[in-house]
């Protein structure tokens, strides 16, 4: 009965540890292994596409990398070549962001790429090369966290984004919004650096009233490098419906054992009730 007693504390104390505000995941995972090696049910502690929201300052990152860009004209002649790769249309350029994730799956990022461009130009369609500049704020989606959970070592991340900003004609001083549309394609190296691979389509806003020396779209091909800033992972967030089974599993089981208890007393004393009947005798 004594150690009855000694189980029944240590699981009230437990469960009163599981009321304070942080929970440690890390010793509910190695006491879960025990619960259900005895009692053969698999249940799991935290949740797979959840996880606890950490501070502002956590989860920012750095990029920077080489862009291969393509640019379209409005008033290109007709049978000019579509190919990305003409000499008249591409030339090499510079990629630099900075953003945040906000959860596993959702991020922002400030974008800017440029410098040198190649196109068919004004309303001549003349080629020449230009300067220019886009600046842009983007909202990455996480398709890899969103869909298959949150995983801190995937060695790849799929991530479709979307973007408004500036579009600069530098040569030419015009400007105009524009926004953008991309794939980033990220490959782990460590818990601090990737690897990405963005590939995207630049377009302004509208076609109507523009100088001729906007040019219509491009496509970009940016080759890079991330760097996360800071604390880069994200806490599982705990199962709270799991882990209220696997005590309640203990709790059941105890009063299992206490039933079985009452009934042999029970049994003892209706053993024992013949002889003191006797003595009486």
């Amino acid at each position: 009965m004594r150690q009855f007693i000694i189980t029944l504390f240590a699981l009230f104390a437990t469960s009163a540890s599981f009321a304070q505000e942080d929970i440690d995941i890390t010793a509910i995972a190695s006491e879960e292994s025990e619960v259900e090696a005895q009692s053969g049910w698999s249940t799991t502690t935290t949740r797979h596409n959840s996880v606890v929201t950490n501070s502002f300052f956590s989860n920012w990152f750095v990029s920077a990398g080489i862009a291969g860009s393509s640019f379209y004209g409005e008033n290109e002649p007709e049978g000019t070549s579509g190919s990305p790769f003409k000499s008249f249309r591409n030339n090499l350029g510079l990629s630099i962001a900075t953003g945040k994730w906000f959860t596993p799956g959702i991020g922002l990022r400030l974008k800017l790429n440029g410098l040198w461009g190649k196109g068919l130009i004004g309303e001549q369609a003349v080629e020449g090369s230009f300067k220019y500049l886009t600046l842009q704020v983007q909202t990455l989606f996480n398709f890899s966290n969103l869909f298959k959970g949150y995983n801190p070592t995937r060695l790849y991340n799929f991530i479709p984004y979307a973007g408004y900003g500036l579009m600069r004609n530098i040569s030419y001083n015009d400007n105009t919004l524009g926004i953008s549309f991309g794939l980033l394609n990220t490959f782990r190296l460590s818990d601090k650096v990737s690897l990405n691979l963005d590939l995207n389509y630049n377009k302004p806003v509208s076609d109507n009233h523009l100088s001729p020396y906007v040019l219509h779209y491009s496509y970009n091909l940016e080759f890079g490098i991330t760097y996360n800033i800071g604390k880069s992972k994200w806490k599982k967030a705990p199962d709270v419906e799991a882990i209220h089974e696997m005590y309640q599993m203990e709790i059941d089981a105890i009063n299992a054992q206490l039933h079985d208890e009452q009934q042999e007393n029970e049994q003892l004393r209706q053993q024992l009730s013949p002889t003191e009947h006797q003595e009486n005798e």
